[in-house]
């Protein structure tokens, strides 16, 4: 369990091969009220975000407008922010937060199968917010070159790459995950001595892998790719035979909502999941004495919650900067007596598709799709 990285000391000298796991002294647990607040806070998030992602996979599955390229890759994401709702919400802070002893209730089978999965849901995001950014930036790079153009068959390839490299890089946390009897109860906790005698060596040497292609690659990536996009549509010129005003007006509008737009999609992610990825794979593994602290589980309550929230995330921004998932979800959420839906306007068969506004805009599914656009579109 996670909780139990934070109690891990070193090595017995007589046993090189185990790793003692023991409780803080001075640790302060949450109060009941806290413990309240905190089931709460989890279940409302799982409810939500089981919710808000089901309708991105709905929608996108449903409309055949949005069954384009791009949106596989949103629906990707969207599986990987389901998966952690499903399987890691409900069950990754019961041991720590709940329980004093840090049990686990939930069998052997779950201890390895949820870090797991929260390994390869957590890489899947990452990764596919780069190959989102590569496909946006080769639609800019080369808007003239159709061969270059993402297709929806090579986003499914993309996609299983993505499932593959996060698999494998996930891999062996459901190995070494495992639960144990310790101090007379049941614990989850990683167990790295079945790979290697020198378990703690390579833990840590997977811990900061993990930073590094999890967090610092794919958040390098988004910033040199989106930072290049911004660039090349702010300096870009657009062919004189097709040139007007209103064309270039469009385009200087697009520019200035794309790039509060790409900040805030990578600003997210590295908001949510650092505190997180930082507590576990480095603070707790090489300073002790913040291992030992006494709140740390109020700590690892906050970044562990952070990194959950960014699940509900994504369907949020969907709604609020794309006119078409925000119809699609009204569509689908018309049961609830504060959703109003009228009739389709960009969903429809009938709906006009903005051609020239998409040709001269390839990043237009996400940061600049308005209602105004659209509506000038189909007249």
């Amino acid at each position: 369990m996670l909780a139990d990285d934070m109690n891990r000391t070193s090595p017995v000298v007589n046993e090189p091969t185990t790793i003692e796991i023991y409780p803080i002294p001075s640790l302060v647990h949450l109060s009941t009220l806290a413990k309240a607040i905190c089931i709460c806070f989890y279940c409302l998030l799982c409810v939500c975000s089981v919710y808000g992602n089901s309708l991105v996979i709905l929608v996108i599955l449903y409309f055949r407008r949005l069954r384009t390229a791009t949106n596989i890759l949103i629906l990707n994401l969207a599986i990987a922010d389901l998966l952690i709702a499903v399987f890691c919400m409900p069950f990754s802070y019961w041991a720590v937060l709940i329980f004093d002893d840090q049990r686990w209730i939930f069998g052997p089978a779950m201890c390895s199968l949820l870090s797991f999965l929260q390994g390869v849901a957590v890489f899947l995001s990452s990764w596919t917010l780069v190959v989102i950014s590569f496909d946006r930036w080769m639609a800019i790079m080369f808007v003239l070159s159709p061969r270059m153009r993402l297709t929806r068959s090579r986003a499914v390839y993309l996609v299983l790459a993505t499932w593959f490299f996060s698999t494998v890089m996930a891999l062996p946390l459901l190995f070494v995950t495992r639960s144990q009897p310790r101090n007379d109860v049941i614990m989850c906790d990683e167990d790295w001595t079945i790979f290697t005698n020198n378990a703690e060596k390579y833990q840590s040497y997977y811990n900061t892998a993990v930073l590094i292609l999890q967090y610092v690659v794919p958040q390098t990536v988004l910033i040199i790719t989106y930072t290049f996009i911004g660039m090349k549509m702010w300096n870009s010129r657009i062919p004189t035979s097709i040139s007007s005003k209103k064309i270039v007006m469009e385009r200087h509008e697009s520019v200035k909502k794309l790039i509060p737009m790409v900040i805030l999609i990578s600003a997210l992610f590295a908001l949510c999941w650092l505190p997180l990825l930082l507590l576990i794979n480095i603070i707790v593994v090489y300073w002790e004495a913040v291992a030992s602290w006494p709140y740390i589980l109020y700590a690892w309550w906050f970044a562990h919650g952070l990194a959950m929230l960014h699940s509900i995330v994504n369907p949020i921004v969907y709604y609020l900067r794309n006119a078409r998932f925000r119809e699609g979800f009204c569509y689908f959420s018309r049961f609830l007596p504060f959703v109003h839906f009228t009739e389709f306007q960009l969903l429809s068969d009938q709906a006009k598709r903005p051609r020239i506004s998409q040709k001269m805009n390839p990043i237009a599914y996400f940061p600049i799709a308005t209602d105004r656009k659209y509506r000038k579109a189909n007249h």
